[in-house]
């Protein structure tokens, strides 16, 4: 029976805060951190989507690595809505509050497949939370922590600078008390079956502040690109953009998706079994895709082309698209090159 779930993915630029905030402070991530991928996916394509198995465990190991149990809450306080790419530039250009959670609920599913952010209302009060829809590494805690504080952000907006929600909702307000009223100065802290913030409903209609002129919000086309690509829903699709995200870094191998998405190889090679496909197979389609994308460039050379694939060796590369296509690349980019018009050319006549 073919495996009909996709693996959890999410935007490489939810996690740009936290790979920031480790330089930031000096942390060696590369020594310390050993093999952590995230960092050099994030800063090389933050809309990428990665595994959220592979981020949490970074996350974890860059809590141990700083030793705080409150990594999270740290990293959030330095941190701003239009951190999030492309969807976070989306929220903050909003009209007012409500606008914002609006685009929250329909353009999160583009975001991240291992969670979801909804808010309700409740007489004089609304609540915004946060819930994973899968099982995660350890370092989801963080992730959560930061969460709260980006939802804080956005209602700031609204609110104001200085505003702090009045209540803040947690399944585990006993390991949450004491770090939680120190963040959010003093709110009361509510069990609840999810994560959130309750504010009152008056600011829903409030405008959203802008402080920065448009040329400042990066180019227009990032958004349409960002709408164009969701996390896939099966998983073949969820596999190929995993390969997608360690293609460029080498990692592209079976064993390495199957480190980055938390199964062991025999799993993924299992369920890909069960769906009808072969990861050699995805991996050709994904080089494929990308090689026709990045060789429409006339300015992106072959070789580096060749390197983007994970390819150590340009030859291979080369071998690889003979396959594909029965000319070497150089050969193949010729023939898609626009063809001149022929044609006579009138010679001048006399009159």
């Amino acid at each position: 029976m073919p495996v009909t779930f996709g693996t959890p993915l999410v935007r490489g630029s939810a996690y740009l805060p936290f790979v920031e905030f480790m330089e930031e402070i000096g942390a060696p991530v590369e020594r310390v951190l050993e093999k952590a991928l995230i960092p050099a996916l994030v800063h090389k394509d933050p809309e990428a989507l990665v595994p959220v198995q592979l981020a949490h465990s970074f996350l974890d190991k860059s809590a141990r690595a700083v030793g705080s149990p409150d990594f999270g809450f740290a990293v959030g306080e330095h941190a701003r809505i239009e951190s999030l790419g492309a969807f976070g530039r989306s929220l903050r250009r909003s009209l007012t509050l409500h606008d914002a959670l609006g685009k929250l609920h329909s353009k999160f599913p583009l975001y991240s497949s291992a969670e979801r952010i909804w808010w309700s209302r409740t007489g004089n009060d609304v609540q915004i939370f946060h819930a994973y829809t899968c099982e995660t590494a350890a370092g989801s805690r963080y992730a959560q922590q930061c969460a709260l504080l980006l939802l804080r952000d956005l209602v700031r907006l609204a609110a104001g600078p200085s505003w702090q929600p009045g209540e803040v909702l947690s399944p585990n307000p006993v390991l949450d008390l004491g770090p939680v009223r120190k963040v959010f100065d003093g709110a009361r802290l509510r069990q609840s079956e999810f994560t959130g913030i309750v504010f009152p409903a008056e600011i829903l209609n409030r405008p959203m502040r802008w402080f920065w002129s448009g040329n400042e919000w990066g180019d227009k086309h990032d958004q349409t690109a960002f709408e164009r690509s969701s996390p896939a829903g099966d998983f073949a699709g969820s596999i190929k953009q995993v390969i997608s995200a360690l293609m460029n870094r080498g990692r592209c191998q079976l064993s390495d998706v199957a480190e980055a998405v938390g199964l062991h190889p025999r799993t993924l090679q299992r369920y890909l079994s069960e769906s009808e496909e072969e990861y050699s197979d995805l991996l050709a389609e994904v080089r494929f895709e990308t090689a026709l994308r990045l060789m429409s460039d006339p300015s992106v050379r072959v070789i580096d082309v060749a390197y983007e694939l994970g390819y150590s060796d340009p030859a291979n590369f080369t071998r690889a698209f003979r396959h594909w296509t029965g000319l070497k690349p150089s050969e193949f980019r010729r023939s898609q090159a626009p063809q001149k018009k022929s044609g006579s050319r009138a010679k001048p006549g006399y009159s």
